[in-house]
């Protein structure tokens, strides 16, 4: 059924022939042939790795809600309303006199929690909740449909832990500056969050040393695409009996899932070396990485 006034809707092509680039043969370039004209009208901004029409619509979506939030701060909201709550959590989110005075208050506790850490079995609980709040050290937990009955959901685990995101960073020889660059990062996050010089360097680099290990056993962005290579289920005590070193038990009590019937994990070899590393780790290095993945994240 056709809404009301459709009929009279502009009509826009499905192709727009300006986004071709007709002087490339297809046969020959058909990325170019098909995206020259979009590419030549969009050049690529340094802070895009890539910029098509789905990128476009969501920085426009951030600026429409930007602008919402922003009118909603000049509104008188009634108090306890969802505008009222909204406009105050957008000024807080502004208040940089407040952050600064805030200082490192609202991480303290959670730093002095990964501190605290003391054998590997203290690691669990803290690991749990910083994959329930913060971000993804050592590996990564979600719930996706089952890739084989797409009726059910099912929980995965799978290669995560690195600051820089992908394994290549720190292990191709051209990447040479980035790290570098990043090992300064650490040393910085570590000193505002009140290290002294030499504890945030030596902090920085075990964290580091770390992230390393992850990378040089953790999958390549091609070989991720492989949908079958990246789909290996595990009984709950297959994963117990391969990975003992993480105490799942407690774990998975944390995240409110006791016993998951069935846990799909992406990449077996890169847990392999996430449970090898926390059995040959320092109290020290598990520490220094879990404090770099937190404050990073947060």
């Amino acid at each position: 059924a056709c809404m009301a006034g459709c009929h009279n809707a502009p009509k826009t092509p499905a192709i727009d022939a300006a986004n071709f680039d007709t002087a490339t043969a297809p046969n020959a370039d058909f990325y170019q042939y098909a995206t020259g004209g979009w590419q030549k009208n969009n050049p690529l901004k340094p802070e895009y790795s890539r910029y098509g029409s789905f990128d476009m619509l969501r920085d426009n979506n951030e600026k429409r809600i930007n602008d919402l939030f922003a009118g909603m701060t000049a509104q008188k909201a009634a108090p306890g309303s969802v505008e009222q709550k909204i406009s105050d959590l957008y000024k807080m989110g502004l208040d940089s006199a407040r952050l600064n005075a805030q200082a490192l208050t609202p991480v303290k506790d959670d730093l002095d929690r990964i501190s605290g850490i003391r054998t590997v079995k203290d690691a669990a609980p803290v690991v749990a909740d910083l994959h329930r709040t913060t971000g993804n050290p050592l590996f990564a937990m979600g719930v996706e449909s089952d890739l084989m009955n797409s009726n059910m959901n099912a929980l995965y685990v799978s290669q995560s832990g690195l600051g820089m995101g992908d394994r290549d960073y720190y292990i191709d020889e051209e990447n040479a500056a980035l790290r570098e660059g990043y090992a300064n990062y650490l040393k910085r996050i570590f000193t505002l969050a009140g290290f002294e010089e030499e504890a945030a360097a030596s902090a920085a680099a075990a964290s580091l040393g770390v992230e390393e290990r992850i990378a040089r056993a953790s999958r390549s962005s091609v070989e991720l695409r492989d949908m079958s290579a990246n789909y290996n289920p595990m009984t709950f005590d297959e994963l117990k009996r391969r990975y003992d070193a993480v105490e799942w038990d407690t774990y998975f009590k944390i995240l409110g899932m006791e016993s998951p019937e069935k846990v799909i994990v992406g990449q077996p070899e890169v847990l392999d070396t996430v449970n090898t590393l926390l059995k040959e780790l320092s109290t020290e290095e598990l520490r220094s990485y879990l404090a770099a993945q937190y404050l990073s994240a947060a």
